[in-house]
């Protein structure tokens, strides 16, 4: 029987790994996670602590992880965001980068995301490095594998760039193809441990999608993330996107001073001052 204790060093060990703080409706999940596998562990060890067995398991870690984090995501998502780029942003990145253009998609899940943009950057014939990343390592072999069912399609948004995903085969499985996923490289980065000086993080990014993931972080974390985006990875002039639900949540107190938040129409995003501005 799981109790109240362990459940709630169990979530302040999420907390303190991830940055994560799961919301009360999402802890009734790790609660079920947690139980079934103590359930597993004390047939051979029946007074195991399973907070001082996660703990003491680097693997179980990962397992916990990987269970516990939300990982909905679809092509396209945001479709007003990604018409900007069509139509403004990357052929302006084209012509500023000075060679191809670094695209990060920071919280990747199982791909959807970045595929969306390289999908997109092909259509334009855009010379672009895509990095994928993501602290869930079984999202991250999705991503690798790049297929996909018809869940990671809505019918209304992201409609307008169906045309650009690969056709269904008939189990209705969309595969990306091997020429656009060798195009990828896939990282685990944990987001919440950004400037540590273990993490190798993406330099020099022309346009950074961090998208549903501000969320579920301290409002302290959030600043931190912003600042070192600003500060090491995005290059000057560089695009951020993060969720329209979340730029509400990005007050001016936590967004580093080399950001400038800007709206064309109803899509919002920050943009990095150049150093002599």
């Amino acid at each position: 029987m799981l109790s109240e204790i362990e459940f709630e060093n169990i979530i302040q060990m999420i907390t303190l790994y991830t940055g994560i703080v799961p919301k009360n409706s999402h802890q009734e999940s790790i609660r079920h996670y947690l139980e079934n596998r103590l359930a597993e562990i004390s047939v051979n060890n029946p007074d195991i602590s399973i907070s001082s067995f996660i703990k003491d398991n680097p693997t179980e870690i990962e397992m916990l992880i990987n269970a516990v984090t939300v990982n909905e995501t679809y092509f396209f998502r945001e479709e007003n965001q990604f018409k900007l780029l069509k139509e403004k942003i990357l052929p302006e990145l084209r012509i500023t980068a000075n060679g191809p253009v670094n695209i990060w998609s920071a919280a990747c899940s199982s791909g959807e995301e970045i595929y969306s943009l390289a999908l997109l950057g092909e259509s334009l014939f855009l010379p672009a490095n895509y990095t994928a990343s993501d602290i869930n390592t079984s999202m991250l072999e999705k991503c690798k594998k790049g297929n996909y069912k018809k869940n990671s399609i809505r019918s209304v948004d992201g409609s307008f760039f169906h045309t650009l995903l690969p056709s269904s085969n008939s189990e209705g499985i969309i595969s990306i193809p091997e020429e656009i996923k060798k195009k990828i490289n896939i990282k685990k980065i944990n987001l919440s441990k950004l400037s540590s000086p273990k993490i190798e993080i993406p330099l020099n990014q022309h346009l950074i999608f961090i998208r549903n993931v501000f969320i579920y972080f301290t409002m302290e974390t959030r600043a931190k993330i912003l600042k070192v985006l600003a500060e090491k990875c995005m290059a000057n002039g560089a695009y951020l996107f993060v969720s329209t639900n979340e730029i509400a949540s990005l007050d001016n107190s936590i967004i580093p001073p080399e950001l400038n938040k800007c709206s064309d129409g109803n899509v919002y995003y920050f943009v990095k001052r150049c150093q002599n501005d």
